[in-house]
Parts: structure tokens; sequence; C-alpha cells
């Protein structure tokens, strides 16, 4: 992984929060080199012990808040309500991107789990807080 010349994008981060290194790395591979997204952005999240990538979806513009994980990580309804209250906590106001149904919002409305599985195949969900608008954005 540290030999890759892309690492030291987020070899910082990577650093800062070690158990998630693997995936932070194989998510913002996926991103920039696969999915081709622009404005790559890798933010920590103090209160989540992890970083999450925020980035520009080429074909539709949209902002993406992603966080990358592991597909043997549990997910509760309970933790993605804690994510959302976590993420609207945060003291960098990227962390909280605006929603799409009330810009004046203070809690995010959706962000993107980039789940990783064992043969490297990355697949992305979009969590929604509530029941999303009615023009859904697809998962990058």
């Amino acid at each position: 992984m540290e030999q890759h010349p892309k690492f030291q994008c987020v070899a910082e981060q990577c650093r800062q929060f070690p158990e998630h290194a693997e995936q932070l790395f194989q998510v913002y591979l996926d991103l920039s080199e696969a999915k081709d997204f622009e404005d790559l952005e890798v933010l920590p999240a103090l209160s989540l012990g992890r970083c999450l990538i925020r980035g520009r979806h080429p074909d539709n513009g949209n902002i993406y808040l992603i966080m990358p994980c592991k597909v043997s990580e549990p997910w509760t309804m309970s933790k993605m309500e804690a994510t959302f209250k976590a993420l609207s906590l945060e003291q960098d106001s990227r962390l909280r991107p605006v929603s799409v149904s009330s810009p004046s919002a203070t809690v995010p409305d959706s962000f993107t789990v980039g789940i990783i599985a064992p043969d490297s195949t990355t697949t992305y969900l979009n969590v929604y807080r509530g029941i999303p608008v009615a023009s859904v954005q697809t998962a990058p």
C-alpha cells in the first residue's frame, strides 16, 4: 500500500487512523482511478475515529461524503443515527454537507458507505436520514 504513488494523498490520514487505513486507501483509489471523482478531499472525522472522503461525481456533479468500511463492519439503525449525529457535531463544515431538501439544515441528510469486500470489490450505498426526497441520487 505504501509503495503506491497515490498513497501520499492519504498517508497522513492513514497514520492518524491506522485501523481504517486500508479501507481509506482502497476507497480513495477506487474513487480517483476507477470512478474519476473530482475535487477529492480526505477529511478526519474525530468524533467517528476515522476519515471520510468528500468528492464530486463526474457525471452528475453531486458532492458525496463517503465513509470507507469493510464488509465485516456491523451496521445497525442506531449506528447510522449515531453517525448522522456525529457528523452534525464535527467542526469541519465539509463533513456536514448541505441538505438538498433544506439548505439551512445543520444535520446532513445523507452519507455514502464505501464497502470493501474481501476480493477488493467496492460497493457504494447511500444512507439517508428519514425518507429521501423524490429525486434520489445514485450511489457513486
